[in-house]
Formats: C-alpha cells, sequence, structure tokens
C-alpha cells in the first residue's frame, strides 16, 4: 500500500510537471507569433491552462518552481541586439566599423552584453517607463560610442545604430528563407 501511495504520488507529480510545461510552451508560442492578434486555443491549451491556473495547482507550482519554464535551471534567453559603430574623420570618410569596444578579456565582453537585456524596452508596446528612462538608455548607448570613439585618435565622429536580430519564422524557413535580418531600432549620430 505504503509503495502505491509513493508511486501515485510520483506520478501525480510528474503529471503537472508536465501540465505545467505544456501551458507554459504553448503561452511562448501563442505570445511570441500571436502577440498582437486574436486566435482560438485549442483545447489542449484550454485544458492545461485550466489545471496550471487551479489554485492548488497554481500555488504549488510558484512554491516549487515549475512554472518559471526553463528559467528553473538556467537564465531566460534574451533576443539578440547589435549595436553597430561607425567611425569617421572628418571629412566624412568611414575610418572603421565595430560592434564593440576593444576589451582585454571575455568577462569584459560577456558583461558588456549583458547590458544588451535592457535595451528589449526600447521594443515594447507597453509604456511602463517615463521618458527619462529612454533618455537614460540613449545614455548608455552614447556612453558606449564615446569609448568607441576614443579607441580611434583619427575619428571625429561615431554613428551608432542599435538592431534587433529578426530570425525568419517558421513558414519563411519552410519557404527556403533562411537568412536573418537586421530591424533597426535606433540611430544616433555623435
Amino acid at each position: 500500500m505504503k509503495r502505491k501511495l509513493q508511486l501515485s504520488g510520483i506520478f501525480t507529480l510528474l503529471l503537472l510537471v508536465f501540465i505545467v510545461g505544456l501551458k507554459g510552451t504553448f503561452d511562448g508560442y501563442y505570445g511570441f507569433y500571436y502577440e498582437n492578434k486574436t486566435y482560438d486555443k485549442p483545447l489542449s491549451y484550454q485544458i492545461s491552462e485550466n489545471i496550471a491556473q487551479s489554485e492548488p495547482i497554481s500555488m504549488f507550482a510558484s512554491y516549487t518552481g515549475f512554472d518559471t519554464g526553463y528559467g528553473f535551471y538556467a537564465p531566460n534567453v534574451a533576443s539578440d541586439f547589435i549595436i553597430n559603430f561607425e567611425l569617421k574623420d572628418q571629412h566624412g570618410n568611414i575610418l572603421e566599423e565595430k560592434i564593440m569596444p576593444a576589451f582585454k578579456n571575455k568577462e569584459s565582453r560577456v558583461r558588456y552584453t549583458t547590458v544588451f537585456n535592457m535595451f528589449l524596452d526600447k521594443i515594447s508596446d507597453q509604456n511602463r517607463y517615463h521618458k527619462k528612462y529612454y533618455q537614460y538608455l540613449d545614455l548608455i548607448i552614447q556612453q558606449m560610442a564615446m569609448n568607441v570613439m576614443k579607441e580611434n585618435p583619427r575619428a571625429s565622429n561615431v554613428t551608432t545604430r542599435l538592431y534587433l536580430y529578426d530570425y525568419p519564422s517558421i513558414e519563411d524557413f519552410k519557404k527556403g528563407k533562411i537568412k536573418e535580418n537586421f530591424i533597426l531600432i535606433d540611430e544616433f549620430k555623435h
């Protein structure tokens, strides 16, 4: 009897993890591909959502961390941003283009790229932040540009462009369009 109770507990736990994970997968898919559109939820989505949002399951998932998706095991993967610095001399000739300052070690590069997570707020439709916060983000980009310009003494100005990777959709991939595009988010001239 004790053994059957243990097995039923393990089976129930695994089933709950599967259901919460299934709901998270649906949330991610529909949130990404249908962000601003309406859609009919499939029956399996509705069932997993109803179970996962019931009070005892929701509380259990929250307390155990099962509702965090892959973030439970590793940090969430951020969108890919690229900052391009185009350095020009006083005559307007392009001296060089770079995507990051010259760093002496790998840790500096990693820390530099973690700043890019803040730029997600530049592409958000929600006006959660005040105008001053956007000015703060612009100031960070300006400071990066100034540091890159100091590396080349012949540079008199720098044009900084913030891009977001736009990976091909599943439909585009099926059609053979496998190359990513870059979406220009912002451009600054210093």
